[in-house]
């Protein structure tokens, strides 16, 4: 049997930025992963809309983009030109030892196995090029939306550890032959948003975690959390939600 593939974001290409934060979002990630990066161009495996990518080429970095989904490049594209192509984060159409810096910013829990992506990343590095990673959890602070919507998470998936925790993408990068440099914290980002908006993507089924949620399961934990979101006290209100993420950056020694 062959590896599983990748997750890509064909479905929901059209409507991402509007539910992932778009630019601002990109830019400020940006600005936290550009003071990491050796001199030079970047290649971004996940590019996704180029949401990351726009805001690192204005700082100095331009940006070559891969993206498993063809829908996603289309949008990449329309911000960074004929500098994006549709590529296996696996397999990628790169030389041996080319490229000074790789990004790669909410991908790895979207992946099968981390530790042979980590490899292929390597093998395209200079030696003494620079991956920076943020992996997908955050640290967010309390609030009520968050509160609903972690309960409902939890009774989805249980406890389980996502793929992606700090620890394990060091120990991967580790066994792939890169050498952890450095581990921080983004800046603070704020998201507004208001219950109603949150409800309305859940209820889009939005988030990949949601996307093959049974018929069952989504009755009895899915639109009980949707209601429970309407049911907040101003409910068309939106709250000033903080977040923070890990920035893995890595040595290719």
């Amino acid at each position: 049997m062959g590896r599983q593939r990748s997750v890509a974001f064909d479905r929901i290409a059209d409507s991402y930025d509007e539910t992932r934060g778009g630019l601002e979002r990109g830019a400020g990630f940006a600005r936290d992963i550009a003071p990491h990066l050796r001199p030079g161009a970047v290649a971004e495996v996940g590019v996704g809309t180029g949401a990351v990518a726009l805001p690192l080429t204005a700082l100095g970095h331009p940006v070559v983009g891969f993206d498993l989904s063809r829908p996603m490049v289309r949008h990449a594209r329309a911000r960074l030109g004929s500098r994006v192509a549709t590529a296996d984060g696996y397999h990628l159409p790169v030389r041996d030892r080319a490229v000074p810096n790789l990004v790669v910013v909410w991908v790895l829990h979207l992946v099968p196995e981390i530790a042979p992506l980590l490899a292929e990343l390597r093998r395209v590095l200079v030696p003494g090029g620079r991956l920076a990673v943020i992996p997908g959890p955050g640290h967010a602070d309390h609030d009520d939306i968050g509160a609903i919507a972690q309960a409902m998470n939890a009774d989805l998936h249980g406890a389980r550890t996502r793929p992606d925790e700090p620890a394990t993408v060091i120990a991967a990068a580790e066994s792939a032959g890169l050498a952890l440099a450095s581990q921080l914290a983004t800046q603070d980002e704020v998201l507004w948003q208001s219950p109603e908006e949150v409800a309305d993507l859940f209820a889009s089924r939005a988030f990949s975690s949601l996307w093959d949620v049974p018929d069952d399961r989504w009755a009895a934990v899915v639109e009980p959390a949707i209601a429970a979101l309407r049911k907040l006290p101003e409910p068309d209100r939106a709250r000033a939600r903080r977040a923070r993420y890990e920035l893995l950056v890595f040595d290719r020694p």
